[in-house]
């Protein structure tokens, strides 16, 4: 019996000790939670202050931002963040907004809320210690609740601005695990005391070592050793809780040394996005609810750069930002990918995948319409319109880069029918990226195997003579038959392939060149080749054509290359060099598509012009709207004045050729006068006349 009691007495001391520990524990643990938690608003504070020292920001702009942010920072449903003044001034406050302005350490406040000016007081007291940081403890009533209850909280001076910023989390969830503990070892003792030596012997050693490796563990984290294993957490006791609890912090610190917020809008960046897809994904899992993954393009933003700088395109994705943060719920997450894109991930969108849908669908008609109000940018005034492409997802069984990929291919399909749009995943669109890629393989072989050929459409003048032709080019496959021009050329403009395919182009029509100066009927003809951006600026372009031109006998003075408005807006000066050194051997340019681009008119009466071509969108519409005839008039006018030829292309009817003649443009290209021929019809259509004569008598 002694040695039972000895026993007993002894198991009861490491009992006492176990339970202690754990609450000691359990204190150190939360103490060190409310640390870090702190990390989430002090980084917010201090993002804001460096926009301010950038110039981004004004300072009041930064702190009223960083005020807004912390103020709407939540965690564990109840618990937020807060900000002091050192002089007791309240800057912030998540539950309590009205203490903002306020000093509570002076009447009225501090004889009204005593406790919260003794909370204040501790608070700023410790930001006034050496550390300038620090653990306090107090005692306060929960939001709703009458009851004082201890609170633990930590602060830190944030120098620059002078604010004491801190957050605090209850401990009444400790004592509650330490009373229950309390009263199972006691029903223990009373029920079991035949066999309690033996069992509370055991399980002291058990939850005592178990406390001494989570104490363990619980000091590496603190010590900044995030990546240390987290043991007792397949146990499903107070110990197995107080390990996920401390897993969570693990995760939650590590998260916190990884984040990476995105520098210029302060939305956070692919890797803590990526992080949020998977939380939600989890999340959606657990409540059987439906999320929604946005991705949102900003239509012709490339286009505000390139016209206006990226200062003020910065300030439009900045806006845009905001603009985006105002359109989600608390909960919802929005990020920056990067350039101009934006990635939304919506939480509890629906029990329902109909109900996501719509609920998914309401949000981007809000998000278009924000984006649709006007940005006043600087000096000034910018419209813009976004894609959007929508997928949804109920667990995590897809991966959250096919996620991002399903988003990204809704997005390019509401690209496709002109910007402004939102559209779903659909998994045909998958099928569409695999018939690209297969294209893209068919196009490498067509170009390595010559499965090309050159049509030639006349451009004919107001006499009805032939001036010369544009050379244009068409793939026929082998098993596909004739390929749309419009099918091929942009995936040759991605992938870089324009390069090989415009040599080939460009040699096939010198050598044609060089055959028709045989003929009288076709020596006069000028032969447009059109070039490609990525061709012109590639460095050898300038030694290619001239070798061309040696090696096929052609004369340069029978060759024009027609350019693009569009690619005259980077390097100006280097292009118009390489056009000088070109026109200099005798080879003519063309602006094509003139109107459609924004190229600024300084730089076109720099450049060494021979021509430019009214586009075919203008053409089309010049006998039913208003602003596309203005606009024939004016391109027609400007070439006047610099002294250039004009080309109307995409002429079509009589009437078409009448109206451009009567505001003074004296060459038409069209299928009114003929469409792109092969060559042996082309040299048909030169013979059938000497002179060729347009339809109706022209």
């Amino acid at each position: 019996m002694i040695v039972l009691v000895i026993g007993f007495a002894f198991q009861a001391c490491i009992s006492a000790v176990s339970l202690f520990t754990l609450k000691e524990s359990l204190l150190q643990a939360r103490t060190a939670e409310v640390k870090h938690l702190l990390e989430s608003a002090y980084s917010t504070v201090d993002f804001y202050h460096g926009q301010a020292e950038k110039g981004l920001m004004t300072d009041a702009e930064a702190q009223k931002a960083a005020k807004d942010a912390v103020r709407a920072m939540h965690y564990d449903n109840n618990n937020y963040f807060f900000i002091w003044t050192m002089d007791g001034v309240g800057v912030a406050h998540g539950s309590h907004p009205e203490w903002e302005g306020h000093n509570l350490l002076k009447p009225p406040y501090s004889t009204r809320l005593p406790v919260v000016s003794y909370m204040v007081a501790q608070l700023v007291a410790t930001c006034r210690s050496p550390q300038k940081e620090g653990v306090t403890t107090y005692r306060i009533s929960k939001f709703g609740q009458a009851a004082a209850l201890d609170k633990i909280a930590y602060t830190r001076l944030f120098e620059p601005w002078g604010w004491s910023i801190g957050t605090g989390a209850y401990v009444d969830d400790i004592d509650a695990v330490f009373r229950a503990k309390t009263i199972s070892l006691l029903w223990i003792f009373t029920g079991l005391i035949s066999v309690t030596s033996l069992i509370t012997f055991v399980l002291g050693r058990d939850l005592s070592g178990a406390l001494t490796r989570l104490l363990a563990c619980v000091a590496s984290v603190a010590n900044g050793e995030l990546d240390v294993e987290v043991p007792e957490t397949e146990r499903r006791d107070e110990v197995g809780l107080m390990a996920w609890a401390l897993l969570i912090l693990r995760d939650n610190s590590r998260e916190a040394a990884e984040l990476r917020l995105d520098q210029l809008t302060g939305l956070p960046a692919r890797k803590l996005l990526m992080d949020r897809i998977n939380q939600a994904a989890a999340s959606s899992a657990r409540s059987e609810t439906y999320c929604a993954l946005m991705m949102i393009d900003i239509d012709k933003f490339k286009m505000l750069n390139d016209s206006h700088g990226h200062d003020i395109g910065d300030l439009l994705l900045r806006e845009v930002a905001e603009r985006l943060r105002a359109c989600v719920r608390d909960g919802d997450t929005v990020a920056r990918l990067g350039g101009d894109e934006f990635v939304l991930v919506v939480v509890n969108a629906g029990l329902k995948e109909d109900e996501a849908a719509h609920h998914a669908e309401a949000l981007a008609v809000r998000v278009l319409a924000s984006i649709a109000r006007p940005f006043h940018l600087d000096v000034i005034k910018h419209l813009a319109s976004a894609s959007i492409g929508i997928t949804l997802f109920k667990d995590a069984a897809v991966p959250v880069e096919s996620l991002l990929k399903q988003a990204d291919l809704a997005m390019y399909k509401s690209k496709q029918i002109g910007g402004s749009a939102s559209h779903f995943f659909d998994p045909y669109m998958e099928a569409a990226v695999r018939e690209r890629a297969a294209l893209e393989r068919d196009l490498r072989v067509a170009i390595e195997e010559q499965q090309f050929q050159l049509y030639y459409q006349p451009q004919i003048r107001a006499d009805g003579s032939l001036q010369g032709v544009e050379a244009l080019v068409r793939w026929n496959h082998p098993l596909r038959k004739m390929v749309a021009p419009d099918a091929f050329i942009p995936l040759a403009e991605e992938t870089g392939l324009i390069v090989p395919l415009g040599q080939w182009v460009m040699e096939s029509a010198c050598n044609q060149l060089a055959a028709w100066a045989a003929s009288p009927e076709t020596a006069e003809l000028m032969v447009s080749v059109n070039v490609s951006a990525r061709e012109f600026q590639q460095a050898g372009f300038l030694d290619r054509t001239l070798a061309t031109l040696q090696s096929t006998g052609a004369n340069p003075r029978r060759l024009e290359l027609e350019l693009t408005e569009s690619m005259l807006v980077e390097n100006v000066d280097q292009i118009i060099a390489k056009m000088s050194a070109l026109r200099a051997e005798g080879i003519g340019f063309s602006l094509d598509d003139f109107g459609t681009g924004y190229s600024s008119l300084s730089y076109l009466k720099r450049m060494p012009l021979d021509q430019m071509k009214i586009d075919r969108s203008f053409v089309r519409d010049v006998l039913t709207d208003a602003n596309a005839a203005a606009i024939a008039k004016t391109i027609v006018a400007l070439a006047n004045t610099l002294g250039l030829n004009v080309v109307a292309e995409g002429v079509e009817t009589a009437e078409q050729r009448d109206f451009l003649a009567s505001c003074g443009c004296h060459v038409y290209q069209g299928y009114y006068f003929s469409r792109p021929l092969p060559l042996a019809a082309f040299e048909q259509f030169v013979n059938q006349t000497a002179l060729l004569v347009a339809p109706h008598g022209i």
